[in-house]
């Protein structure tokens, strides 16, 4: 109980003011939720190490509240004069992790605050299911941005949708000519390329 009150006052504190300097301890508690989650998706998936690739999974991360008496806090940390990490108290996790004929997907409400996971959901597609992806850039406000947002999302066969946010982030100020990040087309290159090879072996 004591802990989780030192751990409440230290949120409090660091998320007062909506920008300032980095502090690690919020990386200590982040990565602490997320080992949580990460070991939470494989016990609902019920595989283990062996029924993943070599392939490293996509984590992606979104501010989304958890807490209806309690918005999300964001806080804007400064790297340097042009860069900027937008860090925020509660978040949506999505994990992409690859499997020889299925992809696997987990998602989960965090609560970095409370060290909290809940609303897991679990799924696993044949990589056969996937019937085409879509990749969108838009404002949260056409006229008067605050947020970038991108999204990828799977188009199954069966008519659903598997969406998963590549970028929730403030918005500059600037239109940029290129629209993705060097992170984010990794992870697209990376989802094209491993769909796209497990779809034409399978079909071979």
């Amino acid at each position: 109980m004591k802990e989780r009150k030192e751990r409440l006052k230290w949120f409090a504190k660091f998320f007062k003011k909506g920008t300032g300097e980095a502090d690690p301890q919020f990386q200590v508690y982040r990565d602490e939720v997320h080992e949580i989650a990460f070991k939470r998706a494989f016990e609902l998936l019920r595989i283990s190490d062996s029924d993943v690739t070599k392939e490293q999974p996509i984590i992606l991360l979104a501010p989304e509240q958890l807490d209806k008496r309690s918005k999300v806090r964001y806080k804007v940390v400064l790297e340097d004069k042009q860069t900027a990490d937008l860090l925020y108290d509660q978040a949506l996790i999505t994990m992409l992790l690859f499997g020889e004929d299925s992809l696997f997907f987990y998602q989960a409400n965090l609560d970095y605050r409370y060290g909290f996971v809940t609303n897991d959901v679990v799924s696993e597609v044949n990589y056969l299911d996937i019937m085409s992806y879509q990749t969108s850039f838009e404002y949260d406000d056409i006229e008067d941005p605050l947020f970038e947002i991108v999204d990828l999302d799977l188009f199954l066969y069966d008519g659903s949708v598997v969406p998963f946010n590549l970028r929730f982030r403030l918005f500059n100020g600037t239109e940029e000519e290129l629209v993705l990040s060097e992170t984010e087309k990794i992870v697209l290159d990376k989802f094209h390329t491993i769909v796209r090879e497990k779809k034409r072996t399978f079909l071979e």
